[in-house]
């Protein structure tokens, strides 16, 4: 017997290409199907892991908000990123991940049935997490083009922005590495503030750029500050 908020959850399928994987048994392989590696994570991470471990502050459930050098350092890099000014104390929460941390949102922005602006394709996890919250998925068309996958800004002119309370982005995307122009961009932000909704800015990947495009934040677009949560995965600095 199941639940009825896990009827239309999606098997990732990443267990089954990593036991395809495993089978072959080779040390030719690259194991991406989980985003790992063989490289292994810097020596000065392992060695303060190795540090702190017996730390009496780095065991406990306080401070229920998070570190406070990890908030400062998280609120920095965003501030950064959008020019624009946050308050660590009252603007920033650490979570247990980066998903963890967009299920919170979803759960805390969303009321059954509510619409939730995303791009398709993209990562079936964040999927899985706009339905458990109670939401509903509205796509919008990523197309392949001789210049990488773009936005259908055709097609997001077409959706109801009426029903949306949240959109969940990512730039760049999982799984095309779509980055969104700044033309893309506007389009989005014209959208969600018609609709008087979230802009959740997934920035798992944003750090991933390969060619000439620039990193652009949505909460650097007038009027988007207080629309914008941003869901943090690589703070730096930490103290």
């Amino acid at each position: 017997m199941s639940v009825s908020r896990l009827e239309n959850i999606t098997k990732i399928g990443v267990e089954e290409m990593g036991n395809l994987a495993d089978q072959l048994d080779s040390s030719e392989i690259l194991r991406l199907e989980n985003l790992d590696t063989d490289l292994s994570p810097p020596k000065s991470a392992i060695n303060y892991t190795k540090q702190v471990i017996g730390q009496d502050d780095a065991n406990s459930y306080l401070p229920f908000l998070g570190l406070d050098s990890l908030r400062k350092s998280a609120t920095s890099l965003v501030q950064e990123h959008s020019s624009q000014k946050y308050d660590w104390k009252t603007e920033s929460v650490i979570s247990a991940g980066g998903l963890s941390g967009i299920l919170n949102v979803l759960l805390a922005t969303l009321e059954p049935g509510d619409e939730v602006l995303m791009t398709d394709p993209i990562y079936v996890g964040l999927i899985n997490r706009v339905r458990l919250a109670g939401g509903i998925p509205r796509f919008v068309p990523l197309i392949p083009t001789d210049k990488g996958w773009r936005l259908d800004t055709d097609k997001l002119k077409n959706i109801d922005h009426r029903k949306v309370s949240a959109a969940l982005l990512m730039s760049p995307s999982m799984p095309t590495g779509s980055v969104f122009t700044k033309d893309e961009w506007n389009s989005l932000v014209y959208f969600c503030k018609r609709a008087d909704c979230w802009l959740i800015n997934d920035t798992a990947m944003e750090r991933i750029l390969y060619n000439d495009s620039s990193l652009l934040h949505p909460a650097s677009f007038s009027g988007m500050r207080e629309k914008v949560i941003t869901v943090v995965r690589h703070p730096k600095n930490i103290a």
